[in-house]
């Protein structure tokens, strides 16, 4: 699960309690009006990153909203900008033509975490941990890059709020994107909510002791890594799996501790592996199979991606992926599970093209 821990303490992220309800994310709702999205719309400014704080990030270069206006209690409109240059997201062999549709997500991700705080109300010392995710790509003409960076706009409602005991313990969130003007798709996201305090107490309850961060582990490849231009990078530091190997028409491998010191992927002290690296790992082994196969999946860009995070995924355990073609989800579509001491942790589904 992808947690997003409290901007005042960076605290590791937490674990959703046991009783919180999971699943996929709702159908979408119906728009905001259009006069009042066009009023929204044109009030937002692009001109600065909003706090990074808010968006529960250390570095400066990783914040990309720019800005959020609430419409109601639901409804509220965000921009960001998508960085022409980024030594994670933009670091794609080939392919610099177009937007990475990981960094759309990321996008809505800071999008969901400032609009909880400032829209919904929810105090600072609180984590939150996305369960599932589902992005759809519409029109993928609207990824195409121009001369400047690209604006993104999030048109997002939440469709369901669960509150237990006086707390929030759930925002679920559907989001209708354009960028650069042209209609991109639709986002929909789970998120659970655990005061970050809780949180603590149950990561050590989990574990017995004390929970180590990906900054204090070592970052040794588990075997050889996989090449970079086949997993569609340049930078080495951005391959996230190890070993792989055909078995049976699918692609094991096992997840890389060298991401731990990528600070795009790891901004902060993390606790377990987040959901953007399970997505990250998830098209790379797509990214090989289409390569060893000599299938065309056009530009390789993710037109379809959704992601169930089950389970933490521990840090200083082994965590195995297998990822095959999944036809029943269309031409170019792969599902990788992910797998940590006999139990599924994460499935990621992508669709390329």
């Amino acid at each position: 699960m992808q947690s997003i821990v409290s901007p005042t303490t960076h605290a590791p992220e937490a674990a959703p309690p046991q009783e919180l309800p999971q699943g996929p994310p709702q159908e979408l709702p119906q728009e905001l009006s259009e006069d009042l999205a066009e009023d929204l719309t044109r009030e937002l400014s692009r001109e600065r990153t909003v706090p990074r704080g808010l968006v529960h990030r250390w570095s400066l270069s990783e914040v990309f909203l720019t800005d959020s206006r609430a419409a109601d209690g639901r409804d509220f409109v965000a921009a960001a900008q998508l960085p022409l240059s980024h030594a994670y997201f933009r670091d794609h062999p080939g392919r610099r033509a177009f937007h990475d549709p990981l960094l759309v997500l990321e996008a809505c991700r800071q999008s969901v975490t400032y609009a909880a705080h400032c829209h919904q109300g929810v105090p600072e010392a609180t984590t939150f941990m996305v369960t599932s995710w589902a992005l759809e790509v519409t029109g993928p003409d609207a990824l195409d890059c121009g001369e400047r960076p690209g604006e993104l706009t999030v048109h997002g409602t939440v469709t369901d709020r669960v509150e237990r005991g006086g707390r929030l313990r759930r925002l679920v969130f559907a989001m209708r994107l354009t960028l650069d003007g042209r209609p991109l798709g639709t986002l929909s996201m789970d998120v659970s909510c655990t005061p970050t305090e809780q949180y603590h107490a149950l990561r050590r309850m989990q574990r017995g002791s004390e929970v180590p961060t990906a900054f204090l582990l070592p970052a040794d490849p588990h075997g050889e890594p996989a090449d970079p231009a086949r997993a569609g990078r340049l930078d080495p530091l951005n391959v996230v799996l190890d070993d792989a190997r055909h078995a049976s028409g699918a692609l094991e491998s096992v997840l890389s501790a060298r991401t731990f010191r990528n600070r795009s992927m790891y901004d902060h002290p993390y606790d377990h592996v987040p959901a953007m690296v399970f997505s990250e790992a998830a098209r790379q082994g797509a990214l090989l199979l289409t390569a060893d196969d000599g299938a065309a999946i056009g530009a390789g860009r993710v037109l379809r991606l959704r992601g169930s995070f089950e389970k933490f995924a521990e840090l200083d355990d082994t965590v195995r992926l297998t990822t095959r073609p999944d036809p029943e989800r269309g031409p170019g579509s792969y599902l990788m599970t992910a797998v940590q001491s006999g139990a599924t942790v994460a499935e990621v589904t992508v669709t390329l093209g």
